[in-house]
């Protein structure tokens, strides 16, 4: 009997005779709706299929949200014409779309089948915008990512707009601001600024790595961080920098017209429409030496150099010459750039290799041919993913350079400092590298749909939200919450908090950088 609330009975088994799988009759445009009870702010839709056949039904389809039960109006309507194996993510705008009714409608004559629907409302916490694990997985180094993510302590906006913080006394897990209207929060290595929806900026933490310091005044819409400095930019394009000195803290150029700005460790690099760069900070790190000219559409960035990238593909870097800040390779059509702490690796559009800097962190070493699609990187370590799905490793053998997996089928690559965890379709997980950083210890079984880190652990998610973490101890490596319902983890140096829908908080790790839960509200 397929009975419609199947799909909405919280268990995403797509097997039908378990009795967890809906199905309407055959009919054009068949059609299933959810009512939610009252107007919802709805930021993502996971829509699972069935598994044990049928998946095509899914296969031409239209999700649409609406505050009528007749549709006769929609906030939001999407058409999919590819069918979720197993499931399909739809995620909204930041703000999300309001509605009361949802609906999947079939675009053609079918039977539709669901396992299950899932719709989830705007986060109740809004965790600084850059963590450790998003830092590690998801720029191509960490070292790219726009803010330096803080070390020991966490803090996030709440639904009201106030803040909740906790982790290192020294490194803002204490001194949060009191009042609400903020927006949003970032980090440097053991400071964090919240900016306010009408671009005012509080600061707290480390005073020498931006805790105090920040400018007065409105206006601000962008903040970028090194370790140890703050920079905000105005929608004119002017920027005003405040922590340490000789980290870019001091020495921010006049003027207006910037769009974005890059940075080291230890420095920053602006860019203008035109794609000139003007950089400050450590003359070590990147903080003089920038070219002249214009035409620079991106720069990445190692500890201690950067890479600036032209339209054509060319590249010319500037900093320590053991962070790649010379070597760079002549010649043009390199598409983007990746790196360790110490290295850069660049792809053209065939998906070959160029790396340079110094070479135990991967300056040396990249493999020949093409075809590789991606790089994901540790400290001191690259490794290339081809779209056959096979892993070459190069860089330091302490944090993965070598054991990478033979074989082929994996999709995406995770990292901690030293260790790299790779996953198939199936949520097979192979984990190398450093056994102190989750190079060992790995789960068997499939089913794992991501994976998080600090700086020496792993935790991997199921798609019931249920967490397995391996690594250092220390690190959050044990200690994972049991049972399940858990949607996203974040993460400091040494510790990781995993949230639930309802806002609920559970951390673990080193309880001196974030690892005890919180307890106030």
């Amino acid at each position: 009997n397929p009975v419609a609330g199947y799909a909405v009975d919280g268990n995403t088994d797509g097997y039908f005779l378990n009795k967890s799988t809906t199905h309407t009759e055959y009919a054009q445009g068949a059609w299933w709706q959810v009512d939610l009870g009252s107007k919802k702010n709805i930021k993502q839709i996971i829509i699972y299929n069935r598994t044990d056949c049928c998946v095509n039904r899914l296969s031409n389809y239209q999700v649409s949200i609406s505050n009528k039960a007749d549709f006769s109006t929609h906030t939001y309507q999407q058409d999919f014409h590819v069918a979720p194996n197993p499931r399909k993510i739809i995620q909204l705008d930041a703000s999300g779309k309001q509605g009361r009714y949802v609906r999947i409608q079939l675009l053609d004559s079918d039977y539709l089948s669901l396992a299950e629907v899932q719709v989830m409302g705007v986060d109740p916490l809004r965790f600084a915008e850059v963590d450790l694990s998003s830092a590690l997985s998801n720029f191509g180094g960490w070292y790219n990512a726009p803010n330096y993510p803080n070390f020991a302590a966490f803090a996030a906006v709440k639904a009201d707009k106030s803040i909740m913080a906790w982790g290192g006394f020294y490194t803002g897990g204490t001194g949060a601001p009191h009042d609400r209207g903020y927006t949003k929060i970032y980090s440097t290595g053991y400071a964090f600024a919240a900016l306010k929806a009408d671009g005012s900026i509080t600061a707290w933490g480390d005073p020498y790595a931006g805790g105090t310091g920040a400018p007065s005044g409105s206006g601000y819409t962008e903040i970028y961080s090194t370790g140890y400095a703050f920079a905000a930019v105005k929608a004119d394009g002017s920027i005003t920098a405040w922590g340490a000195s000789n980290a870019g803290g001091t020495g921010a150029p006049p003027g207006s017209g910037y769009t974005k700005i890059y940075s080291t460790g230890h420095a920053f690099a602006a860019v203008k429409a035109d794609g000139s760069i003007t950089a400050w900070g450590d003359s070590n790190s990147g903080g003089t030496g920038a070219p002249s000219g214009s035409g620079y559409s991106k720069i990445y960035s190692t500890d201690g150099a950067f890479a600036a990238l032209k339209a054509d593909g060319s590249i010319t870097a500037w900093g320590d010459s053991n962070s790649g800040g010379t070597g760079a390779p002549s010649g043009s059509g390199y598409s983007k750039i990746y790196s360790t702490y110490g290295a850069f690796a660049a792809v053209k559009a065939d998906g070959s290799i160029t790396a340079w800097g110094t070479p135990h962190a991967g300056g040396t070493g990249a493999p020949s041919g093409s075809g590789y699609t991606k790089i994901y990187s540790t400290d001191g370590t690259f490794a290339a993913l081809k779209t056959n799905g096979s892993i070459t490793a190069w860089g330091n053998s302490d944090t993965g350079g070598t054991g990478a997996p033979s074989g082929s089928g994996y999709t995406k690559i995770y990292s901690t400092r030293g260790a790299f965890a790779a996953v198939k379709a199936n949520g097979t997980i192979t984990a190398w590298g450093s056994s102190y950083a989750g190079g060992t210890g790995a789960p068997s079984g499939s089913g794992y749909t991501k994976i998080y880190s600090t700086g020496g652990a792993f935790a991997a998610f199921k798609t019931n939200g249920s967490i397995t973490a391996w690594g250092d101890s220390g690190s959050g490596g044990t200690g994972a919450p049991s049972g399940s319902g858990y949607t996203k983890i974040y993460s400091t140096g040494y510790a990781f908090a995993a949230v639930k829908v309802d806002g609920s908080i559970t951390a673990w790790g080193d309880p001196n950088s974030g690892g005890l839960t919180p307890t106030s509200d």
